[in-house]
């Protein structure tokens, strides 16, 4: 897994999704798109596989902004991820990751039906 395409910091967490069939958590996010200009975008961050994801966050005003995220080790088939925010740390194991523009029929696209 190459999380290295996927540029973290400064995306804003808007609201965080948990799809138990489809074994998915997906960061509904503010990416930036253009640091330069400062714009930010709607887009969806989809891990795959999810297991074991756990938020230790303070009480914070606003929504929490990523700062950094880092692979911190790999169990069998799943890395584990920190990610690292202004209001705490969130960690969670999966297969993979991918950054999806912000459509609702792209939010599965690819997963097959168990």
């Amino acid at each position: 897994m190459d999380i290295s395409n996927i540029h973290f910091h400064d995306a804003g967490i808007l609201r965080v999704v948990e799809d138990t069939d489809e074994d998915t958590l997906t960061f509904e996010v503010d990416y930036p798109t253009d640091w330069d200009a400062n714009i930010f975008e709607r887009r969806w961050i989809v891990f795959e596989d999810v297991l074991d994801y756990s938020v230790s966050e303070g009480p914070f005003q606003g929504f929490p902004t990523i700062l950094d995220v880092k692979l911190i080790g790999r169990i069998a088939d799943r890395y584990q991820l920190q990610i690292d925010t202004n209001a705490g740390t969130r960690h969670l194991s999966c297969s993979d990751v991918r950054l999806l523009e912000h459509k609702p029929e792209a939010a599965n696209k690819g997963r097959q039906k168990k």
